[in-house]
């Protein structure tokens, strides 16, 4: 009875159709002004404050419109209280709350509610044309939809898309991201080009200082889905797209190159680039010298510079080069590490002088070594590791990667740091774009004992490569050498969210779990560790710090398989947390003969903590690291 009662008041102030006038103008008001943010450029902000304001205002234009009807009353305005029969008609009813003051009507038979959305409109219109003379800005807009194809793609690079991803408030407006090109010619076997010309595009533009160029793995986790440019903006954390596709016709090539404002989603600039079909690479490069140029002169105001050499122009070569990068993304099983080693020499096949396959083959084999290899088989693999390198660099000196790939390879495979510092200052004089640069740099620094370049060089792979597992796995181990532990666990699940099989991540969690003195936590990421020596070490020195020295021990047992020569860093590591020093440091010294991957954190283990004041660690420290 009070609801009725209620509602038929509400009818009789004028409150239901208050609500609805101002429902339908709330909208009215959204949608004109989503039209002029686009227009003007403006940000979300606006059109969130805009939002709020009318959230806001729509229970106060409620109050106002109940109360008005007393207050118009007390202004001697009002109808006098009901005193006819209560047989009149009821279209005299109706026709007085049609048109009666009972509908909120104001004094001098004035509505209020227009004023009320008037004052909004203004307020919302002044905030528009302030936030535009002060130049508020924001990372995205909305604009138009930048399509990509018609169907999201099942594999991992789109399942990277929905993934959590490290977004700055503000996108530099020298940053971009280079999306797969669409391959318009109907034939899947061009594939191969359209990607290509977007490496050859984020390799060119990334030579550029004054650029921010998004890496290859989140630029191309877009590819076959249809996403607006605001939306990858954000997630890339980009001001611009770089977008286009690729039509093949007989031996003609039409290529289509647009750049997109992410703020607004407009076309800011495009070219068509007709070229014939001699030699496909060739016509390649020569289109991403063209776009580069012109890109260059507009977003970074300098002279074109020179594409780098180090590639190839033999498809075979260039296809299973491709094949081996998206392995060592996905960073999974020793069987995933083999099979992208097996791309890499297949390319070499292919072309024996194609220096980035012979980089991306260096890395491969250093990375089985770390993690897959026994130690016998470590001299071996080292020195075919530094052959590829130095190959690399001997092909093509001026090139970024090859230089990183062999301070890489000196570092974690010759344990040889003052070597290693040479190439990797090289690297970055032309490669500080390059995100995957920028994490062997990072780690190396870090390793090394200079945090804060090392964590800076970090952190922009991150910015430069959000939606790549490894970028953030990386960070979180230069976080961790840098005893930043805390941080180091929240980048590490920020990996294992976009590549929940990536190995050795919960690895590095447990260790840092550990460090801070959380035992029980540490013994669960150790468990859930798929690389059985990181597991069984984690699980030991959990067993060692409890007070269990018999499990630890039976654990130490398990990992060396009763031999001494297998997992001597780990081993290490163990003894010194059951307090033996002597074995712990014998167990080092032979881990320095065969180059043992493990000593690499040999400066800042603090599993190792225990054997600091020691003078032969301290001579194995000054032996690696000078």
């Amino acid at each position: 009875m009070k609801l009725r009662w209620f509602w038929e008041e509400m009818r009789r102030r004028g409150v239901a159709r208050a609500a609805a006038t101002y429902l339908i103008t709330s909208w009215l008001i959204l949608e004109v002004g989503h039209l002029l943010s686009l227009i003007l450029e403006m940000p979300h902000l606006v059109m969130r404050f805009v939002l709020w304001l009318l959230v806001i205002g729509f229970p106060v234009a409620m109050v106002l419109a109940w109360n008005f009807r007393t207050m118009a009353s007390s202004m001697g305005d009002v109808e006098l209280p009901e005193t006819e029969p209560a047989s009149r008609s009821e279209h005299d009813i109706h026709q007085a709350q049609d048109g009666g003051h009972s509908h909120g009507g104001g004094v001098g038979g004035l509505d209020p509610l227009p004023f009320i959305v008037a004052g909004l409109v203004v307020a919302a219109l002044l905030f528009l044309g302030a936030s535009r003379m002060m130049g508020v800005d924001a990372s995205g807009s909305h604009g138009p939809a930048a399509s990509h194809g018609a169907a999201p793609a099942k594999d991992h690079a789109a399942a990277t898309v929905a993934a959590p991803a490290l977004k700055p408030a503000k996108a530099p407006a020298n940053s971009i991201a280079v999306l797969a090109f669409a391959n318009m010619s109907g034939d899947a076997k061009q594939e191969y080009f359209s990607d290509g010309l977007s490496e050859e595009l984020i390799d060119a533009l990334a030579r550029i200082g004054q650029l921010q160029v998004a890496a290859r793995t989140s630029s191309f986790a877009f590819k076959g889905t249809a996403t607006d440019a605001a939306t990858i903006g954000a997630k890339l954390g980009t001001a611009w797209l770089l977008d286009g596709s690729v039509r093949r016709d007989g031996d003609m090539i039409r290529v289509n190159a647009q750049l997109v404002d992410v703020r607004s989603g407009f076309r800011s600039w495009s070219q068509t680039y007709d070229r014939q079909v001699k030699d496909v690479f060739a016509v390649q490069r020569d289109i991403a010298d063209s776009v580069t140029g012109a890109l260059q002169v507009k977003l970074a105001g300098t002279a074109p510079t020179v594409t780098a050499s180090g590639g190839t122009a033999n498809q075979l070569a260039y296809d299973a080069y491709l094949r081996g990068r998206q392995l060592v993304d996905v960073s999974g099983s020793e069987a995933q590490w083999r099979e992208a080693l097996a791309q890499f020499d297949a390319a070499l096949a292919a072309d024996s002088g194609y220096a980035l396959a012979h980089a991306a083959r260096a890395r491969a084999l250093i990375a089985l070594g770390a993690a897959f290899l026994p130690v016998a088989q470590l001299p071996a693999n080292r020195d075919a590791a530094l052959a590829s390198a130095r190959r690399a660099v001997a092909l093509a000196p001026d090139l970024a990667d090859a230089q990183s790939t062999l301070g890489f390879v000196l570092a974690n495979g010759s344990l040889d740091f003052k070597a290693a510092a040479g190439p990797f200052d090289k690297s970055m004089q032309t490669g500080s774009g390059s995100a995957d640069i920028l994490i062997r740099y990072g780690i190396f620094a870090c390793r090394s004992g200079n945090a804060e370049p090392g964590l800076a060089a970090l952190r922009k792979a991150v910015a430069l490569d959000p939606l790549n597992p490894r970028a953030h796995r990386s960070l979180a181990i230069g976080l961790y050498a840098a005893q930043r532990y805390a941080d180091a666990i929240v980048s590490m699940r920020r990996g294992l969210s976009l590549s929940p099989s990536m190995t050795l991540a919960h690895s590095v969690i447990g260790d840092s779990r550990l460090a801070l003195g959380d035992g029980a936590g540490a013994r669960a990421d150790y468990a859930a560790e798929p690389v059985d020596w990181a597991r069984l070490t984690g699980l030991a020195v959990v067993a060692a710090r409890t007070g269990k020295p018999d499990e630890a021990r039976a654990q130490l047992a398990r990992l060396t398989g009763n031999r001494d020569d297998t997992s001597l860093y780990q081993a290490a590591q163990i003894l010194a947390q059951l307090g033996d020093s002597r074995g712990a440091l014998a167990q080092l010294e032979r881990a320095r003969a065969v180059g043992d991957t493990g000593m690499v954190s040999l400066r800042f283990d603090p599993l190792l903590d225990p054997l600091r004041g020691e003078a032969r660690f301290k001579a194995l420290v000054a032996a690696q690291f000078g």
